[in-house]
């Protein structure tokens, strides 16, 4: 699932050209409420386009990539259900906040908050994820989940996918692109690696990366679709103190 999420999401055609996607490859079915803070994010026709992250009764987090030209009542999100044809409770948005240094050609800062209009009903299918405050290192364990393409030439995952990876110092990450994707690897990077195969795709943009217990990525960007290169976050903890400065939680 941790290829180019950007395809689907609302991005520039020269964009969707590059490597992008959004799903997860290669992963296992979730099962009710092993995820309640994954939601999905949807345009006017309920069409998924990224996925999102609860961090509280108001607010999400997603990749700005895939808010990037939306207006907030052109974007609603689903929670609460690991189908995304069916259940679940919808929320309009009442603001969409991109990161101010958010570059959509590098991706760097490549985060977003979008504010609900009223609160989030919290229950055992819908919660939200404490947030990491620190660095996470090479070697660790992370889990991704989405409703990215199970395949570059697939449509998106009717039911929630989730992967277990491992991750990577950004200078390994870098080591492993070629030249020009170097370049979309910044500091407030994070990469994970999986063997051929296994990955996100378009569509799982905006998912959450799970370290012990808590968030510490925003799926990014990746090489469509699984094909052995490392997947690219937004690390959360980089972004922290703009997140809880701007929503005042």
């Amino acid at each position: 699932m941790f290829q180019y999420l950007l395809v689907v999401c609302l991005i520039s055609s020269a964009l969707a050209n590059e490597a992008q996607s959004g799903r997860i490859v290669g992963g296992r079915q979730a099962g009710p409420g092993q995820f309640p803070f994954q939601a999905s994010l949807r345009d006017l026709k309920n069409s998924h386009v990224c996925g999102a992250v609860i961090i509280n009764e108001r607010w999400l987090l997603t990749a700005a990539h895939c808010t990037m030209g939306s207006q907030p009542y052109q974007l609603r999100v689903v929670v609460g259900s690991i189908d995304r044809t069916t259940g679940g409770t919808s929320y309009n948005l009442w603001q969409i906040i991109e990161h101010p240094d958010f570059n959509e050609r590098s991706l760097d800062n490549d985060i977003a908050l979008m504010q609900t209009g009223y609160p989030i009903v919290m229950t055992t299918q819908v919660k939200s994820v404490n947030m990491g405050d620190s660095i996470v290192p090479a070697g660790k364990i992370a889990v991704v989940s989405g409703w990215g393409k199970l395949q570059s030439d697939a449509t998106a995952s009717t039911m929630l996918q989730y992967m277990e990876v491992r991750t990577l110092d950004n200078l390994d990450c870098r080591l492993r692109h070629d030249t020009y994707h170097r370049t979309r690897i910044h500091s407030g990077s994070l990469c994970t690696f999986s063997r051929v195969g296994k990955g996100t795709c378009m569509g799982d943009s905006g998912s959450p990366l799970i370290v012990d217990g808590v968030l510490a990525g925003l799926v990014s960007w990746g090489v469509p679709c699984a094909v052995g290169k490392p997947d690219v976050y937004t690390r959360v903890a980089t972004h922290r103190s703009w997140i809880l400065s701007t929503t005042r939680v």
